[in-house]
């Protein structure tokens, strides 16, 4: 995609923005996450606040989540400090499960997220998760068979089976990934 950004408001708030860098490349990314993000609102899951599509530009800007991603905390050294204890870990857990029990089953078109990593899970100032990066979600129909996708997604390690296996995508492969 290309890189994140800090941006400053004159408010003095803090957002993120997320340039895309290689717009022929990345252009159904853009507008994928611009058309899932833009409709969704669940606490677990980041808010997008605007986006720029003009002439090469492609910007998503977000709310402002304080401690990052999680994956700093589950592979950060015990004497780094920057280790989670159990009760953040199931708070962490529950969140994040909570966010995609919504995408699955409670939006008007379930949305396939096609990404579940640590990653792509960042934590507020109280360590509640928020589902973010969006670039690869799918929509599907409610109760629909699933649909076959012409290239994989995701991220090796994090992939379901189905992925290499060339069965239809459904939510089973979220929850495969958050799994993991």
């Amino acid at each position: 995609f290309g890189g994140v950004y800090r941006g400053l408001l004159d408010d003095k708030r803090v957002l993120p923005v997320k340039k895309l860098t290689d717009v022929m490349e990345g252009e159904e990314e853009f507008w994928a996450e611009v058309s899932v993000i833009g409709r969704i609102n669940h606490m677990n899951l980041v808010r997008m606040w605007g986006f720029c599509s003009e002439g090469q530009h492609r910007l998503l800007v977000y709310e402002y989540v304080e401690n990052q991603s999680l994956d700093k905390y589950l592979f950060a050294r015990a004497d780094s400090g920057g280790s989670l204890g159990w009760n953040q870990r199931f708070k962490i857990a529950l969140g994040t499960a909570r966010g995609l029990a919504y995408l699955h089953h409670e939006c008007l078109e379930w949305v396939i997220h096609c990404d579940v990593k640590p990653e792509n899970i960042l934590l507020d100032r109280d360590f509640e998760p928020k589902i973010a990066d969006f670039g690869l979600a799918k929509l599907s129909k409610r109760d629909g068979p699933g649909f076959n996708i012409s290239r994989m997604r995701g991220t090796t390690g994090y992939m379901a089976p189905e992925w290499a296996l060339s069965f239809p995508i459904t939510a089973k492969v979220d929850i495969y990934s958050y799994g993991i």
